[in-house]
């Protein structure tokens, strides 16, 4: 291939990842673990293609030396292909289940087939079993190794169809993440077989890449509904989560919950504000742990917290759970002060005539007559 024919097969996706990632390394404001994966995504993916640039330039010249560094190059490219292939899995499951646990265990099984991947390339580097080297260049032919790169490379897909399988079996696939998955899967599932197909192994990257871009603005659109000081969802995601409420044309129930922390004006006052960002990282922290994965949850403003959930669900066991979360947490004794909230609840059902913000304002109300009715009772117990 030549050079120039290389340059515009690769350099265009390369650029791609480059600008995504500086882009991205300087954002902060955003899941450092998915940030952390996405990053080795990107650093897998450059260097594959890097590499595999480099390997269609060394092919037209023939020389021993030249030989030697092809033979290195393809070796190189084939460890980091298959670790951007394997992160993307990674990617994946992260973000269908966000389980930091459940993704750290995957991380290691992957490290581990990488590394006993690399040893068998070492191998194929002794017995030169896929290379030929002749006076009109360096050349590349599938030796028996191919087969069983091929089954390495590609056993990604059969844990991409089981993580599908297990999100839809316990039903938190949001359609947001389907069209991630579908579209990452399509585009460069689709682009490898015709290269495999046609033998032009020029196609893959460019869709790889814009696959990665797609990816890239589903990060920011998340980060974007996400809290930086909580972790939770923030007013603008639940304000887009009322809109797609308010746009049903068909009745549906939502019991939601407007929580407000007590006393929190007393932390600030007497504490200092770093002492009220620890209060409201440990309540959303209380709330995530309390919370399935089909509710939402988000922080309203301030110290005030929103929850909603189907209404054939128990909301008062998820609040007893909460507040039993809430107890605990002060029982440890961790913060000079005790976590306390007060709450208002009602059910509000979609396309009935009642406008959301009326709504909203009537579960405040409640939510603000039972802090009353706490402090008095508080007072009297004092």
């Amino acid at each position: 291939m030549h050079v120039s024919y290389a340059l515009n097969s690769f350099l265009g996706s390369f650029l791609i990842l480059i600008l995504i990632f500086v882009d991205y390394i300087r954002k902060y404001n955003t899941d450092a673990f998915q940030r952390t994966i996405f990053l080795n995504l990107l650093i897998f993916t450059g260097i594959s293609i890097m590499a595999h640039g480099v390997y269609y330039v060394l092919e037209e010249y023939p020389g021993k030396m030249v030989y030697y560094l092809f033979y290195g190059i393809v070796t190189f490219y084939y460890i980091f292909q298959l670790g951007a292939y394997y992160y993307v899995i990674i990617f994946i499951n992260y973000s269908i289940f966000k389980d930091v646990r459940r993704t750290k265990k995957l991380i290691r099984l992957v490290w581990g087939v990488i590394i006993a991947y690399t040893l068998i390339l070492m191998l194929n580097l002794r017995f030169h079993e896929d290379f030929d080297s002749t006076k009109l260049g360096n050349r590349f032919f599938h030796g028996d190794i191919y087969y069983i790169q091929l089954i390495i490379s590609y056993s990604p897909v059969v844990w991409t169809v089981y993580d599908f399988i297990s999100a839809v079996q316990k039903n938190i696939f949001k359609k947001r993440r389907v069209y991630l998955v579908v579209f990452f899967v399509l585009l460069t599932g689709i682009s490898s077989i015709i290269d495999r197909i046609w033998r032009i192994d020029t196609l893959i990257w460019p869709c790889f890449s814009a696959s990665l871009l797609y990816s890239y603005f589903f990060i920011i659109r998340m980060d974007a509904q996400i809290d930086s000081l909580t972790g939770i969802g923030n007013r603008h995601a639940f304000n887009a989560f009322i809109d797609k409420l308010s746009r049903l044309n068909t009745q549906a129930s939502y019991s939601i919950v407007m929580m407000d922390m007590d006393h929190f004006k007393q932390i600030n006052d007497t504490l200092g504000h770093v002492e009220g960002d620890n209060a409201l990282r440990d309540m959303a922290s209380i709330i995530k742990s309390c919370i399935r994965d089909s509710d939402f949850a988000a922080r309203y403003g301030g110290d005030e917290f929103i929850l909603a959930i189907r209404a054939e669900k128990d909301i008062e066991n998820l609040m007893a759970r909460i507040q039993q979360a809430i107890d605990a947490h002060n029982g440890k004794h961790l913060r000079s002060y005790q976590i306390q909230m007060s709450y208002g609840h009602d059910v509000y059902t979609t396309n009935s005539g009642q406008l959301i913000q009326d709504f909203l304002s009537h579960i405040d109300a409640l939510m603000y007559k039972n802090k009353g009715a706490g402090r008095r009772k508080s007072d009297t117990a004092g």
